[in-house]
Formats: structure tokens, C-alpha cells, sequence
């Protein structure tokens, strides 16, 4: 596989030279991000060994189709006398090391309910959220983790993640359906899957959102993104991003606007949970700093990596559950958290 896909990298590099030159390499480049990055996939395991089941949602009102993973929460009996739901990463990036570990024991479960909705990044696909998923399901939530557009499994054209969120509030719509009550859902977007989660909110299903290290408006993201994860490619495209990016978002119909989740920050009425790092380029906390909303409450995570914000230490953890506990119908027992 990977084979083929440096062929169809080396195949693409001639033909773009000989017949567009740079900015129409630049642009496939762009637009097809699995062709030459891959987002670190923090667990190496087989998703269905770890109890998820992979599942396809198709569009009833246009031909899309939505690859994801889906899981119920942990319960007690899923675990053997000891054991416990648990993570330990090892992630770098900004030039910081970040491991990240967290333990999660039966007796600490179903203190939550709901759904989280879980949102790669640039460059990612959905089992790079597995270990957010771990925690999720081990505080009490279902799960559902799909491939944005042009990612993973995905078969759909990369759109920027401006798109998604129609089909996925489609899911949601008839999931919904099949259940005897409403549940909330929180949607929690990492890097572009940010500015998916914040479309997101606009579905009468979306309760809240949690947004790790949130991507600027892709002109600008992609200028700090690139040195940060394909040097080689920034000294190739660096003098003509602009023009790769605009003519890569034109060929889907996708203005910079819609990659801008800063005004649906401004204006939201729900709540969200937005974290950022002091020594992340790909998303500097400066980018939001105008946004003043009694909704958005903002987290500063000191050191980390941009890409280890995905996964929650034991400390963020603490940070994420008494910022649910203020939102309504995600506590399940209170008398649980007062006892941990």
C-alpha cells in the first residue's frame, strides 16, 4: 500500500510539472493529504478487538456515504477483577515530547451520558481518536468517530471539513430516531476536525463541543502546518501557498470563509470547550483571543504538542469533566462524582 501510494506520488509530481507546474501539484497535494501524510495513529490495534464496530452511513438526500466506528460505554463487566480502561502515548511535536497516560477503573464508570462525536484532523483518519474514545466510553458515553472526507476510508472528495457536517447531522437525525430519549451530544474536534465539530453546532441534536488545538482558516493553517509536519514540501510550496490553496479550494467549491470557525465562536449559544497549547504554531492561542463569549470557556494547556492535545492526561481530564458537570443532561450521578 504504501508502495503504491509513493507511486501515485511520483506519478502525480511528473504529470503536474510537465502539464500545470507547481500550483497544480501543489493543489492535488493539498487535497489529498493521505497521499502523503499520515496523522500519528497513537493505538495500533484492530478497532473491532477493542469492541467498536465499523459501520457506513449513506445519505438518504445526496450520494455521500460516511465511513465510522461506533461503541457503547464501558461497563464494569467489560473488564476482569483489576482491570481498567487505560492509555499511555508518547507524542512529539513544537519541540516539546508530551507522554500522556490516563487510568480509568470500573468503579469510576457511567458517571456521564450521552454521545461524543469524535473529529480527526488534517491528515488523519478516525482510529487516530481512538484513545480519546477510551475515554469517552470509560466515563459513560457512547461513541461515534467518523473519516472526514478524503481521509481514511473515506471515498468523497476532500472538502476542507466544510461539508460533513450535513450528513453527519443526518446520522445523527436517525440515530435519534431509534431511541426511546433524547441524549446529549457533545462533539469534539481535533486540529480541522474543530471546525467541523463548530458546524456542528448548528444540529438541533448538538449539545456542546470540545475543541482540541482548533485549525485557523485553512490559508493560514496551512502555512504553519506545513513546516510543522512536511518540511520538504514547505520549501517547494511555501512562496505559492496562497495561490495552491486558493485554486485546491475552488476546485470543490469551498470558500475561506467556511474554513473560518471564529465568527460561529463569537456569535454560539452553546457551550464549548476550547483548548490550545503556548507552544502550538498550528494553532496559537493569539488566533482567538477576540473572541469573547460567555459560552466559550478558553483552556491554556502548557507544553504540548499540537498533536498530543488529541489525548487527554489525567489532568485535562479533571479540566473536561467539571467544565460537563455545568452542562446540562451529560451528568448521570452526581453522587459518583462527589464520591471520587
Amino acid at each position: 500500500m504504501k508502495k503504491l501510494k509513493l507511486n501515485k506520488l511520483i506519478a502525480s509530481i511528473i504529470c503536474s510539472l510537465f502539464l500545470s507546474g507547481c500550483t497544480s501539484f501543489g493543489s492535488y497535494i493539498i487535497s489529498n493529504p493521505d497521499v502523503y501524510l499520515s496523522e500519528a495513529q497513537f493505538i495500533n490495534k484492530d478497532p473491532v478487538e477493542m469492541g467498536f464496530s465499523k459501520q457506513t452511513f449513506c445519505s438518504k438526500r445526496a450520494d455521500l456515504c460516511i465511513p465510522y466506528l461506533s461503541a457503547a460505554s464501558y461497563q464494569p463487566n467489560d473488564f476482569s477483577e483489576g482491570g481498567a480502561a487505560f492509555y499511555k502515548l508518547h507524542a512529539t511535536g513544537n519541540g516539546v515530547e508530551n507522554l500522556i497516560a490516563h487510568r480509568m477503573t470500573p468503579d469510576t464508570f457511567n458517571r456521564f451520558k450521552g454521545t461524543a462525536i469524535l473529529l480527526h484532523g488534517y491528515g488523519g483518519k478516525k482510529e487516530v481518536m481512538l484513545a480519546a474514545a477510551i475515554y469517552f466510553r470509560g466515563i459513560g458515553m457512547n461513541v461515534i468517530i467518523p473519516d472526514l472526507f478524503g481521509h481514511g476510508e473515506s471515498e468523497e472528495s476532500f472538502v476542507f471539513a466544510a461539508r460533513e457536517h450535513v450528513i453527519i447531522t443526518e446520522l445523527l437525525t436517525e440515530l435519534a430516531g431509534k431511541k426511546k430519549e433524547v441524549e446529549p451530544v457533545v462533539v469534539v474536534g481535533h486540529s480541522m476536525g474543530a471546525l467541523l465539530a463548530t458546524n456542528l453546532l448548528l444540529a438541533e441534536q448538538v449539545n456542546a463541543a470540545i475543541l482540541l488545538a482548533p485549525m485557523m482558516r485553512f490559508d493560514l493553517a496551512a502555512k504553519q502546518y506545513l513546516p510543522y509536519k512536511a518540511p520538504m514540501l514547505n520549501k517547494v510550496f511555501a512562496s505559492h501557498i496562497d495561490d495552491i490553496v486558493s485554486q485546491a479550494m475552488s476546485e470543490v467549491s469551498v470558500s475561506l470563509p467556511e474554513t473560518d470557525l471564529l465568527n460561529t465562536l463569537y456569535q454560539t449559544n452553546k457551550a464549548i470547550l476550547l483548548v490550545n497549547s503556548n507552544v502550538d504554531s498550528v494553532s496559537p492561542p493569539g488566533y482567538f483571543s477576540s473572541i469573547i463569549n460567555e459560552n466559550v470557556k478558553k483552556i491554556m494547556s502548557k507544553d504540548r504538542s499540537h498533536s498530543s492535545l488529541m489525548v487527554f492526561s489525567k489532568e485535562d481530564a479533571s479540566i473536561v469533566e467539571s467544565w460537563l458537570v455545568e452542562q446540562p443532561n451529560f451528568v448521570q450521578s452526581k453522587s459518583i462524582l462527589k464520591g471520587r
